[in-house]
C-alpha cells in the first residue's frame, strides 16, 4: 500500500501533493482510459495541476450520476491496467478519508456547481420539479459503493465479504428508488476501508439534501413559472372565446342570408337543396364514425336533429357532430354554394373534382376561395369538410349496390380521396389522411383479405419504425440538433433582415423601419415569452383542432403509415414520449418565431401586440401566415412533407409508397425515414454551396420545397453556410497532427468524429451532427488540402457524400434489401447477406430495451461487448436444406444478429457462447481488444458514441481517408472459425507491428525511404499491402493451429471443419459436390445432406466433410487443366 495513506487521516490534499507516490497515482488515474491526459500534459500543467483536475473528478463523482457510472465502468474493467485501477482505488480511499481538500471555498462552489448542473438530472428536474434529482442523487451513491467495491477486489480481497458484495449488487439494482441507500453506501465503506468511522446523520441528509435540493430549486422554479404560464393562457384563451362566439354568429347571419338569397328562385333553391343534401349526409356520416368512438345517448339518437332546417335558420350555436358547430355548418354551406357558382359547378358534379380541376384551368385561384372562405369564418381545416361530403354522398348507395357497382364504387371513392390530396396540395382545405380513412371504414369500404394483409404489413412495419426512434439517445441526439439549429436560426435571421434593408433601400431608396427585433424570435419562444408560445399553440389547438391533431401528433419523426389514434399508434407515441415532447416544444417555438417574425414585417408590433388585442389565429392579417408559420414549424423538426412539383415529385413518391407499401422503402430501399432524408438533404442544399449547382442564381428561388421560402430566406441560409463551414475548418484543423517543425504530418480522425484532448477519447458526432455533417466533410476537405495531406480518392469520396446526405443516425438509409437480394441470387447463397439483413430488420423491434442493454454494459464493461455474431458451427453437425424463415430463428448467425440488442446475464445468453456464461466476443484487429462500446451510458444521454483514443495504426488509416471495415472485411478470412481467432491475434499484435514497420527504412523501397517520406498514394498502398500480409500470416498461424488439433482431436476442430465445408459448398463447380459424395460412399448416396446425416459418430461426420473437401479439390484441379 503506498505510504502517503499512512498519512491521509488529519491531512487535506493540499497537505499529500509533495508525496511523491501520491504524485505517481495522480499521474496513473489522469493518464489512465478514464481521463486521457498525455504525459506531456501532466508535465507541463505540474502537480497542482494534477491536483485540481483530480479533486473536481472527485466532486463530480459525488454529485454526477454520469461520473460515477464512467467510474464504475472503469474499476470493473478487466482491460484496462490494473496499476491503474489501483491507483484509482488509493485516491478514492483518499478521498474519503482527508479532513478537506484546501483548495478554498471558491473552487469548491465551481467544480460542485459544475457537476450537478452538468447532471442529466439536474437538466430532468426543469421538467419533474426537482424528484429526478432526489432519486439520481440515491443512484449517484449506490454507484459510488458499488465502484468502491470492484476496485477493492483488487487492492485488498481479505476485506471484501461476501455479505457486502451481495449488499452492494442489492444496491445498485435497487439504486434511485430512494435516498435511503447512502445507508447502502455506508454498509460498503466500513467492508472496503478499514477503521471507517462513518457519516454522521447531518452529513448523511448535507449529502442527498445539497443536490436534490439544488435540482429541487430549479424543477420547482420550472414547474411554479409552467403552472403560471398556463394559468394565464386558460385566461386568455377564455377572453378570446367570447370574441369568437359573437364573430361566429354576425358570420352566421350572412351566411343563412347568402342561402336565403340563392333560394329564392326555383334554380336557386335546386343548388341549395343540392348541397343541403350533401351536408346532412356528412353530418350522418360523422355522427356514425363518433358514435364509434363515443355512443350517443339513445334518447339524442331516437330524437336526431333536422341538419336542414338548422343550416337555413338562425338561432344558437349548437354543437351538431364532433368539429361541426350550426354555425360553423352554415358557414360551410354557404361558401360551399358560392365556390360551386364560381366554378359554375354542374347538377351531379362532385365539388372536389371540380374545384380541383377548375384551379387547374385557372377558373379559379386560391385567393379567391380564400376570401369566400374568410368572409364565412372558416378555416381551410373546415372548409375541407366540403370535400367530405363528396365522400359521403358516393358511399351512401355503396351498401345497396351489387358486385359489380361496388368496384365502380370504391374505385369512385378512391378518386374523390385522390382530389381531395390534390386540393390539399393547392392549398384549399386541409387533407387530413387519418379522417378520411375513418369517413371511409364508416361507409362500408371493406378491404378485401388482400388489404386487410396489407394492414396487418403496415402496422408491423409502423410498430417497428416506432421502435427504431425510441431510444433515448435519438431524442438526445435530436434535441442537441435542434438546439443547435436555434443558434442557426438566429444567424440566418441576422443575415435575411439584413438583405432585406438592403435590398429595400436598393430597390426604393427609403431605408425601411428595422426589423431586427425577429432576429431574437425563436430565442424568445423559449424563454422570456413562452408563456405567449403556450398560448399561440392552445389557440392553434382550439381553432384548427384536426390540423393541431396532424401537425403535432400524427407527424412525428417516427414515420410511422398509421394513425396516432390506432392501436399500433398509441404503442409507438408511448415508446416515442419523450421524442415527440421534445419535437412538440420545438415546434412551438418555431410555430410562434414564424408568426412573430411575419407580424413584424407586416407592420405589426409582434405576436406580443397581436395578442394584446386579444386576438385569435383567425384574426390574422393573412391566413397564409398560419401556413408559413406550420410550414417552418415542420421545416424545424425535418417533418416537412413534400408536393408533386417539388424536386420533381421524388421525395413525395417515396412517401407515399413508404406510406401504402410496407416494407419496400423501409426493408427493400433500406429508408426507413423518407421524409426526413428528403428534410435532411433540403438542409444540405439550403446551407452549402450546392444550391447554386442545382438550380443557379437564376432559379435560386424554385430549388426544392421553395414555395414559402423567398429568396432572402435561401440566400441568408447559404450564408449561414458559410459560416457553418468556416467553423467546421477550425474544428478539423484541431484534428491535425504536427511534427516538431510545426509541419502538418496526419488527420487523426475521421471528419464526423472528433478527439478531445491528445490522448482523449474519440466521440462520434454523426449522430448529433445530423445534416450538418456535410459542413464537416467540406471543412476536413477544406483543411487537407490547406496542409497538403491525403486527399480521399473518388471512390471513397462519393461513399462519403452518400453516407453524409443519407444521414450519419440511424435515421438515414442503407444499401437496403434489395442488393443483399440480388447478391444472394447472384451467388447462391441466402445463408449470407439476405438472412442477416432480414434478421437486421427483425432486430429492430428489440431497439426500446437497449437502453437497458447500455445501462448494464455501463455498470459491467464485459457487458458492453460486441457479440460474435457469425456462426462457429457449434451444433451437432447435423446438415439442413437453408430455409429463410426457419433460419431467423435456427441458424446462428441470423439468431446471433436478430438478438444482439438484448441485455444478457450469466444465466442467459441470446448469442452463441462457448462457456455457457458470456457471449462470444468480437475483437478489433485494429484498434485492439474487444470491440465495445465505451460508456454507452453517454449514447443515451447525449446521442454521442465514444471510442477509445486511435493507435498509430488508426491515426494513419484516419489520415489516408481509408476505412477500417474496408480494410478487414468479412471476406478477409472467411471461415469463422478462423476469423475469430485471427482477430484476436492481430488486437494484440498488429499495432505494435505496423509501429515497428514504420520505424524502420522500407524495404519496398531497397530501405532507402521511411513510410513517413513516402507520397500519400504510396502510403495507401503500403499500408493495404501490410494488412494482407499480416491477415494472411495470422490465417496461416492459426490454420496450422486447426490442422493439428484436427489431427489429435477431432471433435475440438469440429466448428473450423464444418464452417470449411460450408464454404466449399458455396463455391463448388456445379455436379462438383454430388460426384464426390457419390464416390466417397461407393454409389450408396448422392445427396450430400444424406451421406452426413447417416454418420453415427461426430467423428465420421467430420472425416465424410474432409473426404468430400479433398475430392472436390482434386475435381476441381482436373477440370481447370
Amino acid at each position: 500500500m503506498s505510504s502517503y495513506l499512512d498519512n491521509v487521516s488529519g491531512s487535506t490534499i493540499e497537505d499529500l501533493k509533495e508525496n511523491k507516490d501520491f504524485q505517481k497515482d495522480l499521474v496513473r488515474f489522469l493518464s489512465s482510459e478514464r481521463k486521457n491526459f498525455s504525459i506531456d500534459e501532466l508535465r507541463e500543467g505540474g502537480v497542482d495541476f494534477m491536483v485540481d483536475e483530480y479533486v473536481e473528478h472527485m466532486r463530480g463523482q459525488d454529485f454526477n450520476e454520469v461520473t460515477a457510472l464512467k467510474d464504475l465502468s472503469f474499476a470493473k474493467d478487466t482491460t484496462t491496467r490494473e496499476t491503474d485501477r489501483l491507483a484509482f482505488g488509493r485516491l478514492m480511499e483518499t478521498w474519503d478519508n482527508v479532513d478537506g481538500v484546501g483548495t478554498g471555498y471558491g473552487k469548491a462552489a465551481g467544480d460542485f456547481g459544475e457537476a450537478i448542473l452538468t447532471s442529466p438530472a439536474t437538466l430532468a428536474s426543469v421538467f419533474t420539479g426537482g424528484y429526478s434529482k432526489l432519486g439520481a442523487m440515491a443512484a449517484t451513491k449506490a454507484t459510488q459503493l458499488a465502484t468502491r467495491a470492484a476496485v477493492k477486489s483488487i487492492m485488498s480481497k481479505e476485506f471484501a465479504k461476501e455479505a457486502a458484495k451481495g449488499f452492494v449488487k442489492t444496491a445498485v439494482v435497487e439504486g434511485g428508488l430512494t435516498a435511503g441507500q447512502v445507508e447502502v453506501q455506508e454498509s460498503a465503506r466500513e467492508n472496503t476501508i478499514e477503521d471507517y468511522q462513518g457519516m454522521s446523520l447531518g452529513e448523511k441528509a448535507f449529502t442527498v439534501g445539497l443536490s436534490a435540493g439544488f435540482g429541487g430549486t430549479i424543477g420547482g422554479f420550472s414547474r411554479g413559472l409552467s403552472t403560471k404560464q398556463a394559468d394565464q393562457v386558460a385566461i386568455n384563451l377564455m377572453k378570446q372565446s367570447s370574441n369568437i362566439t359573437a364573430s361566429k354568429q354576425k358570420i352566421a347571419k350572412v351566411a343563412v342570408k347568402k342561402l336565403s338569397k340563392i333560394g329564392s328562385t326555383a334554380q336557386g333553391r335546386k343548388k341549395v337543396n343540392n348541397i343541403l343534401n350533401k351536408m346532412n349526409g356528412l353530418v350522418d356520416i360523422l355522427g356514425q364514425r363518433d358514435a364509434k368512438r363515443n355512443p350517443l345517448d339513445p334518447k339524442r339518437v331516437a330524437e336526431g336533429l333536422d341538419i336542414k332546417k338548422n343550416i337555413l335558420t338562425e338561432g344558437p350555436n349548437i354543437n351538431v357532430t364532433t368539429g361541426l358547430s350550426r354555425h360553423t355548418l352554415q358557414g360551410i354551406t354557404a361558401a360551399a354554394l358560392e365556390v360551386g357558382e364560381k366554378i359554375k359547378l354542374k347538377e351531379g358534379e362532385r365539388i372536389s373534382t371540380a374545384l380541383a380541376q377548375a384551379i387547374n384551368d385557372g377558373v379559379i385561384d386560391r385567393k379567391s376561395i380564400d376570401k369566400i372562405i374568410d368572409t364565412y369564418g372558416l378555416t381551410r381545416e373546415e372548409f375541407g369538410y366540403v370535400f367530405l361530403s363528396d365522400l359521403s354522398e358516393a358511399g351512401r348507395t355503396l351498401g345497396a349496390a351489387g358486385q359489380v357497382a361496388k368496384l365502380i364504387k370504391k374505385s369512385e371513392l378512391s378518386e374523390i380521396l385522390n382530389k381531395i390530396e390534390v386540393l390539399s396540395d393547392q392549398g384549399v382545405g386541409v387533407y387530413n389522411d387519418r379522417l378520411a380513412k375513418e369517413v371511409s371504414a364508416t361507409i362500408g369500404v371493406e378491404q378485401g383479405a388482400f388489404g386487410t394483409a396489407i394492414e396487418a404489413l403496415r402496422q408491423a412495419d409502423s410498430v417497428r419504425i416506432a421502435f427504431m426512434t425510441s431510444q433515448l439517445g435519438t431524442t438526445a441526439a435530436n434535441a442537441m440538433f435542434s438546439t443547435a439549429r436555434m443558434g442557426i436560426d438566429v444567424v440566418d435571421e441576422v443575415f435575411r433582415q439584413t438583405l432585406r434593408t438592403g435590398y429595400t433601400f436598393a430597390t426604393t431608396g427609403k431605408v425601411p423601419i428595422s426589423n431586427f427585433r425577429a432576429v431574437t424570435s425563436g430565442l424568445r419562444s423559449m424563454s422570456w415569452n413562452k408563456q405567449d408560445a403556450l398560448l399561440i399553440k392552445e389557440m392553434y389547438k382550439r381553432d384548427f383542432p384536426e390540423e393541431y391533431q396532424k401537425i403535432f401528433y400524427d407527424i412525428n419523426r417516427a414515420e410511422v403509415s398509421v394513425g396516432s389514434d390506432t392501436t399500433v399508434g398509441k404503442i409507438g407515441s408511448f415508446v416515442n414520449l419523450a421524442n415527440s415532447a421534445v419535437d412538440s416544444r420545438f415546434k412551438q417555438a418555431a410555430f410562434y418565431a414564424s408568426l412573430d417574425r411575419q407580424l413584424i414585417e407586416s407592420g405589426e408590433d409582434g405576436l406580443r401586440g397581436f395578442l394584446s388585442k386579444n386576438n385569435s389565429l383567425l384574426d390574422l392579417p393573412d391566413q397564409a401566415m398560419r401556413d408559413k408559420a406550420v410550414y417552418d414549424s415542420l421545416d424545424f423538426v425535418f417533418q416537412k412533407g413534400y408536393k408533386k412539383e417539388d424536386a420533381k415529385g421524388i421525395p413525395r413518391f417515396f412517401i407515399n409508397l413508404h406510406k401504402k407499401a410496407p416494407f419496400v422503402v423501409s426493408g427493400l430501399g433500406g429508408m426507413p425515414f423518407p421524409r426526413y432524408v428528403a428534410n435532411h438533404i433540403e438542409f444540405i442544399n439550403d446551407y452549402t454551396p450546392i444550391a447554386f449547382v442545382t438550380g443557379g442564381r437564376k432559379n435560386f428561388d424554385k430549388i426544392y420545397s421553395g414555395t414559402l421560402k423567398d429568396p432572402t430566406e435561401r440566400m441568408a441560409r447559404q450564408m449561414t453556410g458559410i459560416s457553418l463551414i468556416s467553423g467546421a475548418v477550425y474544428a478539423r484543423a484541431s484534428q491535425v497532427e504536427f511534427d516538431e517543425n510545426g509541419k502538418a504530418v496526419s488527420m487523426n480522425t475521421a471528419f464526423s468524429d472528433m478527439q478531445f484532448g491528445e490522448e482523449g477519447q474519440t466521440k462520434k458526432l454523426g449522430r448529433v451532427a445530423g445534416a450538418l455533417a456535410a459542413h464537416g466533410l467540406l471543412g476536413d476537405l477544406i483543411v487537407r488540402y490547406h496542409y497538403d495531406l491525403p486527399m480521399p480518392k473518388p471512390s471513397q469520396l462519393s461513399r462519403d457524400v452518400l453516407q453524409v446526405l443519407g444521414g450519419l443516425g440511424n435515421m438515414g438509409f442503407d444499401k437496403g434489401l434489395e442488393s443483399d437480394i440480388r447478391k444472394a441470387f447472384d451467388e447462391g447463397d441466402f445463408r449470407g447477406g439476405l438472412g442477416r439483413r432480414v434478421a437486421d430488420i427483425i432486430a429492430t423491434f428489440t431497439y426500446p430495451v437497449t437502453p437497458f442493454k447500455d445501462l448494464q454494459g455501463q455498470i459491467n464493461p464485459e457487458a458492453s461487448y460486441v457479440p460474435y455474431t457469425r456462426d462457429l458451427m457449434l451444433g451437432d453437425g447435423t446438415q439442413k436444406e437453408y430455409n429463410l424463415l426457419y433460419a431467423m430463428f435456427t441458424d446462428t448467425e441470423s439468431l446471433n444478429r436478430l438478438v444482439r440488442f438484448l441485455p444478457e446475464t450469466d444465466l442467459v445468453q441470446y448469442t452463441q457462447s462457448l462457456d455457457g456464461r458470456k457471449s462470444t466476443v468480437l475483437y478489433d484487429p485494429i484498434g485492439g481488444g474487444p470491440v465495445r462500446a465505451r460508456d454507452p451510458i453517454t449514447k443515451q444521454l447525449l446521442g454521442i458514441e465514444s471510442k477509445k483514443a486511435p493507435n498509430t495504426l488508426q491515426k494513419n488509416i484516419n489520415n489516408l481517408n481509408l476505412k477500417e471495415f474496408l480494410l478487414y472485411k468479412k471476406s478477409s478470412v472467411r471461415n469463422p472459425s478462423l476469423d475469430i481467432l485471427v482477430r484476436y491475434g492481430l488486437s494484440k499484435t498488429l499495432n505494435n507491428d505496423f509501429e515497428e514497420y514504420i520505424s524502420e527504412p522500407l524495404k519496398e523501397f531497397n530501405n532507402t525511404m521511411m513510410f513517413s517520406e513516402a507520397s500519400s498514394d504510396e502510403q495507401v498502398m503500403l499500408l493495404e499491402k501490410f494488412m494482407r500480409k499480416k491477415i494472411r500470416a495470422m490465417e496461416a498461424h492459426y490454420q496450422r493451429y486447426f490442422d493439428e488439433l484436427n489431427n489429435k482431436s477431432p471433435r475440438a476442430a469440429a466448428s473450423y471443419v464444418r464452417n470449411a465445408f460450408h464454404i466449399e459448398m458455396n463455391q463448388a463447380l456445379p455436379g462438383v459436390t454430388e460426384r464426390s459424395v457419390s464416390y466417397a460412399s461407393g454409389g450408396e448416396f448422392n445427396s450430400v445432406d444424406e451421406y452426413i446425416n447417416d454418420s453415427d459418430t461426430i467423428e465420421t461426420e467430420l472425416l465424410r466433410r474432409q473426404d468430400i473437401m479433398k475430392l472436390n479439390a482434386l475435381q476441381e484441379s482436373q477440370i481447370k487443366r
